[in-house]
């Protein structure tokens, strides 16, 4: 409803013209934007009052105007003009002799430099600010400042001073009971974690911040904190959290005119889709963040996003394409003269400084008795070198040998801890339907009034108990090869009664979504196999069926002989299974489950247990199938007579 009326309010303001209104009202309606989070409404009618050179009431009405425009055009990305801005801003500060402002104008201008990549002038600009800031005692102003040159050190890779100045802040915030600059700092320190690779604290972090900025109601860094959040996940491969969470903070930035963050937000959303093989996906965001960049002038990443859509067209084997990108990264990545501007930036850092005597030596101090301590330890680490080199030396031998047995029975672990693995995702994977069924039988028996249909409830009960049980003792009976892995027991296995055993467990599912199942297998079939595999391939191929078939539909099971082989058909008239989805099921990769028809969730461990257990019995398998009318799964053993 604010925006809505901040909407009206600019339609309204730019039909009647600056000539009709006057300057309080103009005014008015661009703070009441500014209020709302409306920057690019706030900015429209604070551009008319610039434009129009008014007087303003007095010189702390004009400092705070320019500051509120000044900020305005930053947080829309308008880079060049917010610098304009708070440049003409840091004039007027400077004429009348207030601080402050002149602090703030630093700050913002020192901001918009490093923006626009000119670190070395950004970095003279902040220290200015964080000097008046501390000599009048605006702690939260100096935080602000402060974090501004932490982010500076973020861009050019020097995390420990970086990490430094957000700690210190952060512990500055929290003294002072500044929720907002403590939400800022959580933040931060969540960066330099991101950017050295410890995503989980990163997110833990992004956490906190996220929790302070909710309460607050603040859109602009709500937005930042989810974008920032998404990317963590990203990098733990939790892509479809990741995409929610970005399409969480995409909405906000569009609204509010995010520019500058909407770069980001674009090319990682971009990576993910990168990622997941949609690369058409991945292109369109990340041309969406270059176009982002020319909006706002801000080019720091546009070698990387060149760099991505390079790795998009390459990973697609659009390999002309790919290299075009290339080539515009190398020449734009060529274009800085990284080394000069971080020569020139330890340059102002020493004059900085040298500026603070005080804290200078505090730290000297601290660092001459820090040394001291590391070096009486590598002293005592060097002789404790020469007593272990002399251990060392004398068990080797031993050591090679208990190396090469440690080695055999290692191994042997692996293979039984990825056995047990595989065991427990079947366990899981297979009792979860049972159990639910059982579940739900329960809730729906003690719900239910009419006699008649509790009775049948209880029957279904009854009948899915039976067949927990036995699919419980089916389940335990795996034994395990010396090796570690699955000891299968070759037998001769009717196709028949495996089928009918399987059926039998997906009774009450059947039922509730009606689907009609035909089992037209003859008796007289026979195949070499070990029958829990076997029946752990049928029980994961029908459940996948009834999952995605809708209410009303049908399964088919057929088998017939073709020379040393059985064929199995197991064939739905369901949703149907995408040919990419089907590509990575036989390639033996983990896919991502989807809710059935019926909203029934899966792990996605289903076709890969099955393919797997299929190999070991020198079997193949192949799927067919057509979106919206079904799915065939063909599955060919070795035949026994």
């Amino acid at each position: 409803m604010i925006i809505l009326f901040n909407i009206i309010l600019l339609n309204y303001g730019l039909a009647i013209g600056a000539d009709t209104e006057d300057f309080e009202n103009v005014l008015k309606k661009g703070d009441s934007c500014l209020v709302a989070e409306n920057y690019s409404c706030a900015i429209q009618f604070y551009r008319r009052i610039d434009n129009d050179s008014t007087e303003f009431q007095s010189e702390t009405q004009r400092l705070e105007f320019y500051l509120n425009y000044s900020n305005a055009l930053f947080i829309t990305g308008e880079y060049p003009n917010s610098l304009v801005s708070y440049e003409k801003l840091k004039t007027i500060a400077i004429q009348n002799q207030n601080k402050f402002y002149e602090g703030k104008a630093s700050s913002g201008i020192a901001h918009s430099l490093w923006r626009m990549t000119d670190n070395v002038e950004a970095i003279e600009e902040i220290l200015s600010a964080m000097a008046i800031f501390e000599q009048l005692g605006e702690t939260a102003h100096l935080i602000e400042a402060a974090n501004i040159l932490a982010g500076i050190y973020v861009s050019i890779e020097k995390y420990v001073d970086a990490r430094e100045i957000y700690q210190k802040m952060l512990d500055e915030a929290i003294q002072s009971n500044d929720s907002f600059s403590i939400a800022t700092n959580y933040e931060y320190l969540g960066i330099v974690d991101y950017y050295e690779g410890a995503y989980k604290s990163a997110i833990n972090y992004y956490k906190k911040s996220l929790a302070i900025n909710e309460k607050g109601d603040n859109s602009f860094r709500l937005s930042i904190n989810l974008g920032n959040l998404a990317e963590a996940k990203m990098e733990l491969g939790e892509y479809q959290e990741a995409l929610d969470l970005l399409h969480q903070a995409i909405n906000l930035q569009e609204r509010h005119q995010y520019k500058s963050v909407l770069i980001y937000s674009y090319y990682t959303i971009g990576k993910i889709h990168t990622r997941i093989q949609s690369y058409d996906s991945g292109l369109y965001y990340y041309e969406r963040s270059l176009q982002m960049m020319d909006a706002t002038s801000e080019t720091r990443d546009r070698q990387d996003v060149y760099r991505l859509i390079a790795e998009n067209y390459a990973k697609k084997g659009a390999f002309k394409k790919a290299y075009e990108f290339h080539r515009l990264h190398s020449a734009e990545k060529d274009s800085l003269t990284a080394s000069e501007r971080t020569r020139e930036l330890e340059e102002i850092k020493t004059r900085y400084e040298v500026e603070n005597k005080i804290k200078e030596n505090e730290y000297l101090v601290l660092q001459n008795s820090e040394k001291q301590k590391e070096l009486y330890a590598q002293q005592e680490l060097i002789q404790l070198h020469y007593t272990i080199g002399i251990l060392i030396v004398m068990f080797l031998v031993l050591l090679l040998f208990l190396a090469i047995k440690l080695y055999s029975v290692r191994q042997t672990l692996i293979n039984a801890n990825n056995s047990k693995d595989k065991l427990f995702g079947i366990i899981a994977h297979d009792l979860k339907g049972p159990i639910g069924n059982i579940e739900t039988i329960l809730s729906l028996a003690q719900t239910e009034k009419d006699e008649s249909r509790k009775t049948e409830y209880f029957e279904f009960l009854n009948k899915s108990i039976q067949n927990l049980s036995a699919l419980t003792n089916q389940l335990l009976s795996w034994r395990f090869s010396h090796k570690g892995d699955f000891n299968f027991k070759m037998e001769k296995v009717a196709i028949k009664e495996i089928s009918d055993r399987t059926i039998d467990l997906f009774d009450y599912q059947l039922a509730e979504k009606n689907i009609r199942i035909i089992n037209t297998i003859k008796d007289n079939l026979y195949v070499s196999a070990d029958k829990n595999a076997l029946l752990t391939i049928f029980r994961n191929v029908i459940s996948n069926a009834v999952k995605f078939t809708s209410k009303g539909g049908e399964i088919k099971l057929e088998a017939a002989q073709k020379s040393s082989w059985i064929e199995i058909k197991i064939q739905d008239n369901g949703d149907g299974m995408p040919k990419s989805v089907i590509q990575k099921v036989l390639d033996g990769k983990h896919i991502v489950s989807s809710s059935g028809t019926d909203n029934e969730k899966g792990s996605g461990l289903g076709f890969s247990i099955v393919l797997q257990f299929i190999k070991k019995l020198k079997g193949n398998m192949d799927i067919h199938s057509d979106e919206g009318k079904g799915t065939t799964v063909m599955i060919k053993l070795k035949k026994i007579t």
